[in-house]
């Protein structure tokens, strides 16, 4: 329990810089991992076929069904 104030408040400053800097690189991680567009550049034929297959499914879902009278 030797410490004097300004240990302790050289071991805040200390604290504040390593939060600051973890908060920082949590940050870079969740825009890296939330980035449509760098997930796009990865594989755009994923991202193209998926289009491609949901604008299908829309489409079946959405058809009309009925049989003409006659």
């Amino acid at each position: 329990m030797g410490e004097t104030p300004d240990d302790i408040k050289r071991e805040i400053e200390e604290a504040r810089h390593r939060l600051g800097a973890d908060l920082n690189q949590l940050e870079s991680r969740v825009r890296g991992a939330v980035d449509w567009r760098a997930r796009f550049n990865e594989n755009p034929w994923a991202w193209v076929g998926g289009a491609f297959g949901a604008a299908l499914l829309i489409g079946f879902m959405t058809a009309d069904r009925s049989t003409p009278e006659g």
